[in-house]
């Protein structure tokens, strides 16, 4: 005989109904939802170190040609899975899983996907064909035409709006075929499914015989959505699913047919029904089975988190709330068989998020508590219901411990979510770069935890270099864990900041990573050499190469550096150059601290750096605006590259560029305004030759544009140029004096974009310099000078010629000393 226990997949209250049910059958065998491919790891659960939340992953095995299939089968503490799984190793009850094997089920998905991925090509095929063969006949007449148009247009419509009309059966179908619990809970008076449950099952204040009632709801649910199903035609999750039932039900056969007289069936509450009548659907199920593909796979336990048991999470298991449902079973174990104390877990819910308030800054006190557990019981009394669900506790928390106002979302993701790892023994990790992978963060005592935790590092102590390095070397493996936080350019950094966060799915992606090797270094060794021989892009590989010095693979390193050697002599494009050089100068900051020759690579460093020096002259001529400005920061980058490098020949080469540059004709005048201002900068120009070059650019002979273009490309940053350098002001000041209304309104867009990097000091210091007008000299003046008359001729004769005041270096009337000359 075998007993049908219907379940909801990681609830409290399921899991205690059955650990409830399972002491009263005795059974001597249980069948658990779940992959029959793994039955050979349920003994390995007897461990003493394994801590849940863990999973199941199944995969095919690892290949380079294909990305392997896996599923993951979670499970938490409060699982009924799990809780089934301890009580039978605990009583060494006969146990194995049942579902549809992975062997099948990756098969099955494989040949679909193959068969989508056909009709696909096919469809694309006949769509050209279409295409070409289609002619439009140009003599057409153009009434008929139209009327022709407007007929099919309007049967169009009508197809249309059949073709997209939907019956309320099939509106319903739809509505439920991926939620049916709503069905039952839109018929009890609930809009939200996940509550009606909870109330229904997992938050009964006992644990009674609730399986043949979720049987017999759920026998009711599958007949009339099947009533509601337009369709004859199964997709693709509907086969699957026939597959799985057939297998359970075979699985069941079995375990009869080898004598157990007591069999415990533990399944989602939807597969219940199904799993009852053996008998008659025997023949159909032999026939359904038959034949089916199948493929390698593999097994293993890995550690899980409570954040991938969220609904929201990528393997996510449907819990809303995983930190309610690990509080209630707390609560739960403590009252397997008897009522569980209602008030007991309303108080020690709200204690923790008042401690998480007080943690965040908030005042939460016993007081509240006290008073917000009071209005738990009353509205337990108003509802009608006896234990609390998380509505009814964030209601009363919102109300009296946060004073109405929403609750912190930072607080409540942390109530809800609860994160936790798992922990497995190491011995269960079975391939060598996962053995290899514990053994390295054991020896630099680093652990797996989900949460984000911050690592600081001194690259000056060997022990830290060594976690660099191995953080480098996961990372370039692509094992999303640790995450560089600062990234300094600065030569002779040796700081670093990383965030570690493991999240489970990184097992399986190390697993993926033993194609490369055996060993961490061994993989990142020959997966990062793979990637360097098979690209064909220069600055590609160069940032390889800084991957490679900050993991330490000194192995790889004359391999990259050929490559790039190799590819260099292809490439004169200054762009894919400069790309290049800056990993390669980066990198070379860290021979300081990461004790690898630099010599090797400083040699392809200055051959790329003067063949692109070499290589701007000719680049730089007749260019447009744009190109100009992304030429301009060329030249500034690569200048603050050569500055960080400090050679000698190098800093040669680069003076005679912008000497060369600066004498070059049929130049862009925004790129030569840049270049003089890099020369002023380096001091490879006076101030008499800078006023040459600027008279120069803004003389007559220059067009309006390359004018402006030069003046904004040298005065950026230039401010205390203009504020104290008379000459160049007057020059200035000349040029756009001159200028016609029509040109000066033109460029004035020009102008301000020049000026919008100074400083707010710096702007009103020239609005006011601009302002004054002429400068005005003051020389000495003879003794008998009358200064009353000559302040009052000076007055009379402003008003007479300049409607503009005159600026006396000096200003005012009572600060003229006697005996000096006012000229105007």
């Amino acid at each position: 005989m075998h007993y049908i226990l219907g379940v909801r997949h990681h609830g409290p209250g399921s899991a205690r109904s059955v650990l409830n049910a399972l002491e009263q059958l005795q059974p001597d065998c249980i069948l658990i939802e779940g992959p029959p491919d793994a039955n050979d790891r349920i003994a390995q659960l007897s461990h003493a170190e394994i801590e849940p939340p863990i999973a199941l992953l199944i995969n095919t095995p690892v290949q380079k040609d294909e990305r392997p299939r896996a599923v993951f089968y979670p499970f938490a503490e409060f699982s009924p899975e799990w809780q089934a799984l301890q009580f039978a190793l605990k009583y060494q009850i006969h146990t194995e899983f049942m579902d549809l094997a992975c062997q099948y089920r990756f098969a099955l998905e494989k040949q679909a996907e193959e068969a989508r991925q056909a009709l696909e090509a096919e469809q694309q095929t006949d769509s050209e064909e279409e295409k070409s063969e289609e002619s439009v006949d140009e003599h057409v007449d153009e009434t008929l035409a139209d009327a022709a148009s407007d007929e099919s247009a309007s049967e169009n419509e009508s197809t249309d709006e059949d073709a997209f009309e939907i019956s309320d059966e099939e509106r319903k179908f739809l509505q439920y075929r991926h939620d049916p619990i709503a069905l039952l809970a839109h018929q009890a008076g609930y809009q939200d499914s996940e509550r009606f449950w909870e109330h229904l099952v997992e938050q009964q204040p006992h644990a009674g015989d609730m399986f043949q009632s979720i049987n017999e709801a759920m026998a009711e649910i599958r007949d009339y959505l099947n009533s509601l199903n337009p369709n004859t035609e199964l997709d693709d999750d509907q086969l699957i699913e026939q597959y799985r039932e057939a297998s359970m039900r075979k699985i069941i056969r079995q375990a009869q047919k080898q004598g157990f007289e007591r069999i415990v069936v533990i399944c989602g509450a939807w597969h219940a029904p199904v799993l009852v009548d053996l008998k008659t659907s025997l023949k159909d199920d032999n026939q359904l089975l038959k034949g089916l593909p199948k493929t390698k796979i593999e097994s293993a336990w890995i550690a899980w988190t409570h954040g991938r048991l969220h609904r929201h999470s990528g393997y996510g298991a449907g819990i809303q709330a995983v930190g309610w449902y690990a509080h209630l079973w707390k609560h739960y174990q403590q009252a397997l068989e008897g009522k569980v104390d209602a008030e007991k877990i309303s108080i020690d819910w709200l204690s923790q998020f008042a401690n998480a308030l007080r943690e965040a800054g908030h005042d939460a006190s016993s007081a509240q508590i006290i008073d917000a557990t009071q209005l738990i019981q009353s509205l337990l009394q108003l509802r009608e219901r006896r234990i609390p669900d998380l509505d009814d506790l964030t209601e009363a928390i919102r109300s009296v411990l946060h004073h109405g106002y929403d609750l912190p979302e930072p607080i409540m993701n942390q109530m809800l979510l609860a994160e936790k790892l798992g922990h497995l023994p190491e011995d269960y990790s079975e391939l060598p770069i996962q053995q290899d992978f514990l053994k390295q963060c054991k020896s630099l005592r680093l652990k797996l935890e989900a949460v984000h935790r911050g690592v600081e590092l001194d690259l000056r102590q060997p022990f830290d270099l060594s976690k660099s390095q191995f953080f480098h070397r996961v990372n370039l493996l692509g094992l999303a864990w640790a995450e560089l936080q600062n990234y300094s350019s600065g030569r002779g950094n040796y700081k670093e900041n990383w965030q570690l966060s493991w999240q489970p799915e990184s097992s399986l992606y190390l697993n993926e990573m033993s194609l490369w090797g055996y060993t961490i270094t061994d993989a990142a060794a020959s997966y990062i050499q793979d990637k360097i021989e098979h690209s064909d892009d220069l600055s590609t590989v160069a940032k390889y190469i800084e991957q490679i010095l900050l993991a330490g693979l000194d192995r790889s390193l004359p391999v990259a550096l050929q490559r790039l050697q190799s590819l260099s002599t292809l490439h004169q494009d200054p762009d894919v150059l400069l790309a290049t050089l800056t990993p390669l100068v980066t990198a070379l900051r860290y021979g300081s601290v990461r004790q690898f020759s630099e010599h090797e690579l400083f040699q392809i460093i200055q051959q790329l750096s003067i063949r692109l020096m070499l290589s701007l002259p000719q680049y730089c001529q007749s260019i447009n605006d744009d190109m100009a400005k992304q030429t301009a920061q060329q030249l500034n980058s690569l200048y603050l590259l050569l500055q960080r490098l400090d050679n000698a020949t190098l800093n040669q080469y680069w003076q005679d560029l912008i000497l060369k540059l600066l004498q070059q004709t049929y130049m862009n005048g925004y790129l030569h305004g840049s270049v003089t201002k890099l020369a002023k900068q380096q001091q490879l120009l006076d101030l008499d030759e800078i006023e040459h070059y600027l008279s120069q650019a803004l003389s007559v002979g220059q067009t309006v544009d390359y004018s402006a273009g030069w003046f904004e490309g040298f005065i950026s940053d230039q401010a205390l140029l203009l504020l104290h350098e008379d000459n160049l002001w007057n020059l200035v000041n000349a040029w756009l004096g001159d200028l016609p209304e029509e040109q000066f309104i033109n460029i004035l867009p020009i102008l301000r974009r020049s000026t919008s990097d100074f400083s707010p000091s710096e702007s009103a210091k020239i609005a006011e310099k601009a302002a004054s007008g002429v400068t005005v000299h003051i020389a000495q003046l003879p003794h008998q000078f009358n200064l009353e008359r000559g302040y009052n001729t000076l007055l009379s004769l402003r008003n007479l010629l300049h409607p503009q005041p005159v600026c006396v270096d000096g200003a005012e009337k009572a600060d003229l000393k006697e005996g000096s000359d006012v000229t105007n």
